[in-house]
């Protein structure tokens, strides 16, 4: 489990899981660990949710997702909005050969991820970094 994973199974209060877990599928869902999820999401990972954009999320790697592109647009210094999933290196002047290896370096820092070094030139879009 990377350092994400283990965020949202500490909200959860369950013993791990997995980037496919359906989050509202975990035993003893409610209200509160929605909310709990709304905070981690802020404060630890730098990602506000409104809640109707929460409501459309079902899995843990919704939430990465969502984490992860809003960490890229801070390697990037671009507005969240201008990431998706389907971001391909180069298609916007910020993501260049330096700024791939920053994103690689320093996500793994951060989410507790690894990118075998033959991985890293396979990585051409931003869901190429979303590793199960």
């Amino acid at each position: 489990m990377n350092t994400f994973e283990q965020s949202v199974a500490d909200v959860l209060e369950v013993e791990s899981v997995s980037l496919e877990t359906d989050i509202r599928s975990v035993d003893g869902w409610c209200s509160l660990k929605a909310f709990g999820l709304l905070v981690m999401m802020e404060n630890d990972w730098g990602t506000p949710l409104t809640i109707d954009r929460f409501l459309g999320l079902s899995t843990v790697r919704d939430l990465y997702r969502e984490a992860f592109l809003t960490f890229a647009a801070r390697i990037f210094g671009v507005a969240r909005e201008k990431l998706d999933g389907t971001t391909a290196y180069a298609s916007i002047p910020e993501w260049d050969s330096i700024n791939h290896l920053r994103l690689v370096m320093e996500s793994e820092k951060r989410f507790g991820t690894h990118y075998p070094l033959e991985r890293i030139p396979e990585l051409k879009v931003l869901n190429d970094f979303l590793i199960g």
